[in-house]
Order: C-alpha cells, then structure tokens, then sequence
C-alpha cells in the first residue's frame, strides 16, 4: 500500500491501486488457506464412501428434524457450495423435504461463508469464537427444522438407499478433486474480489457509499452496533459470500481488522454476514428448484435471523 502513496500518483489511480492490493491480500493471504484445507478435508471422506454410511447413521436424528438420512448428503454438500446442495435436493422424495432441507442449507456455513468466519473472527478474535459461530448457526438449523417440521404440510417417508464399499483415498484423487473446486475460488472468486474491489473504490471515490451508509445507519450503528461502513460490506456479501470480508477489509483501509474493529464488532459482523441472505446463485437455484415463495420466505427469514442475532449478541457482549 505504501508505493501508491509514495509515487503521489493521481487520486483515483492511487484508490483504484490500493483497492486492488487489498483485494489481493485479503483473498489469497487470508482465505485461500482455509478453504484449500477445508476442501481437501471434504474430499477425503468423499473418498471413503462413507456418505452413504452417515445418511444411514443420521436417518433417526434426522425424523426428528422433518426429513429423512439422505437429507444429510446434500446438507454436508453445502459446507462447500450451496448451490450445488439445493440443486441435489432432487434426491429427497417429497417437496415437503425439499422445502425444509432448503430453509436449512441455506443457514449452513459453506466456504465462502467459512472464508468471513475465517477471515474476519478465526484471524483476529481468536479460533475457539470462529467455531462458537457454528454452534449457534447449528442451534439455529436444529430450532428452524424443528419448527418447520411442525407447519410444513405433507408427508414424510422412510429411507431406502444402497451402501457403497468403504476404499482407502488415493492422495493423487484426492488432490486433483481439491484443485478442481479450490480452482472456482482462484480463478472465479479471486478475480470478481479484485473487480468489486476496484468497483467499491470508485464508488468510494465518488461518494455513493456514503449516502447509502448513512441512509442504513439507524440498522447498521444503533442496532448492530457496527461501523457505518459495514452496511455495504453485508450488501456485496449478498453477490458473493466471500466479499463481505473484503469489502470490510477495502472500506476498513487495511486487511488487519483487528486494529480498526472491537472483538465484539467483528464477530457481529461475521455471525450477521453468514446468516445474511444466500448469495445470488443460491438464490436463482433455489427459484428454479422451489418457485419464487418459497425463495422470497428463505431470503426473508435469514434477513430477520441475521439481524435478530447480530442485534442480541450486540446487546449482550457489548
């Protein structure tokens, strides 16, 4: 960042610069690690054959939640995309099921989400808060399942699904299948972070963030108890998971959080950004899978979850 100020380059230049370095330092020296471990832990039990096994295993827990075993294969799916966990819904029978294991992959942490609880908590609040956010997010799923177990009209159904043979993974398969999806992020995500990234700057430099900030300040400052700035960080987040964090970091001025945030404004941001909206893609997945109401009661509901928590753990930790 300091060559840009260096060089006195032209103001814009030098917004355009610095929103890219950002960018860069925030995507590949804080996310990237995470997610290349994350996916290489999900490949691995992919290759043991044992999905099959813990749908069987989870069949009992999982009547209790409304939905039968196999509803945890596309529900273990959405910790590494959602889209693909709601267009795999196809594999429970009834729409009932469809509709309920909907609502709940759509609270399900994936990695873009696991890059802002990575990025924003594990980084500068510390490990043992980052996965605190999963046990309320999965508290959160069990109350929604059971919930909607009760209102949601329709039958529900046993389980038949065929055991596949338990292997030994081959690192080199094991290996080629992480580089495939970690590929997604470093040639699809990386880029649209560095164009957001310039995109935001230039908004910024023309001050369009700032009338956008103060109109949702009352939400953002009162409520939340963040920096105004983070309304649009939470907006960008609703494109793509992954830029909620870098916006933060880019409106922020620096990839170290820590140093301009609380403790406590940093994991109410992460806990309002991963309950927040799915993204874009989850949503016309969703449109195209459930209809437009169903789509329009998911995104309301993480709507008001996100701002109902975030609003409680600002008013306690505070």
């Amino acid at each position: 960042i300091l060559p840009f100020t260096a060089l006195e380059l032209p103001p814009l230049v030098e917004r355009i610069g610095f929103s890219v370095l950002i960018a860069l330092e925030a995507g590949l020296g804080i996310a990237f690690p995470f997610i290349l471990t994350f996916y290489i832990g999900l490949s691995l039990l992919e290759d043991t054959g044992y999905m099959t096994r813990a749908a069987f295993l989870a069949d009992r827990a999982m009547h209790r939640l409304g939905l039968h075993g196999e509803a945890i294969i596309p529900m273990v799916i959405g910790f590494g995309c959602t889209v693909p966990a709601v267009m795999s819904l196809r594999i429970l029978k009834t729409r009932r099921e469809q509709t309920i294991a909907a609502f709940l992959i759509s609270m399900i942490p994936c990695s873009a989400r696991m890059v802002v609880i990575a990025g924003v908590v594990a980084a500068f609040v510390g490990i043992l808060w980052a996965f605190s956010i999963y046990v309320i997010v999965l508290i959160l799923i069990v109350l929604t399942a059971v919930v909607l177990s009760r209102i949601t009209p329709g039958e529900q159904f046993g389980m038949i699904v065929e055991m596949s043979a338990l292997r030994r993974p081959q690192a080199r398969l094991v290996l080629a299948k992480s580089w495939l999806r970690i590929k997604e992020f470093l040639f699809i995500a990386m880029p649209l972070l560095i164009i957001t990234s310039i995109g935001l700057g230039l908004l910024q430099y023309y001050g369009v963030t700032d009338a956008f900030e103060q109109l949702l300040a009352p939400v953002t400052v009162a409520l939340l108890g963040l920096p105004e700035y983070a309304s649009t960080a939470l907006l960008f987040g609703i494109f793509r998971k992954e830029l909620a964090f870098e916006t933060l970091a880019d409106l922020s001025g620096t990839a170290d959080l820590g140093s301009v945030m609380t403790s406590v404004q940093l994991y109410t941001f992460a806990i309002v950004s991963v309950l927040f909206v799915p993204c874009t893609s989850t949503i016309a997945v969703l449109y195209r899978q459930l209809g437009a109401r169903i789509t329009v009661l998911i995104s309301l509901y993480t709507v008001f979850l996100g701002l109902l928590i975030g609003a409680v753990i600002n008013l306690i930790m505070k």
